[in-house]
């Protein structure tokens, strides 16, 4: 599904693939985010096997009311509470501005730590 914005002679299509873009984007610049986690499989992607492509951004939208749901780990050493809340400001002011239309939810749910730089 895509949003669309009906102006006097013209439409306005933001596909969820754009916003989806975007809302990386800006967690890719929050202090603390690790990388994206594939989310875990639910019994209807085990159904149906085109279902099974998921994403670590799910878009959903209705009207003028976008909701995200996102996917990630975070860096070892941080408060993954705080990354949290950071990364739901991020994305909220991010697709807002950048789409004019109302984001109501940011869920982020945090499936792991990312250890990658234990090395150093």
């Amino acid at each position: 599904m895509s949003m669309a914005e009906n102006t006097q002679q013209d439409t306005l299509i933001i596909s969820d693939e754009v916003i989806a873009s975007i809302a990386a984007k800006a967690v890719g610049e929050v202090d603390g985010f690790g990388s994206f986690s594939n989310r875990a499989f639910d019994v209807i992607s085990q159904a149906i096997p085109a279902a099974a492509n998921v994403k670590p951004i799910k878009v959903s939208c209705n009207d003028n009311d976008i909701q995200i749901q996102m996917y990630i780990n975070v860096k070892q050493g941080n408060n993954a509470q705080a990354v949290s809340a950071a990364v739901q400001r991020a994305v909220k002011s991010a697709v807002q501005s950048m789409t004019g239309k109302v984001v109501s939810k940011v869920n982020v749910c945090v499936y792991g730590i990312d250890f990658a730089n234990l090395e150093n």
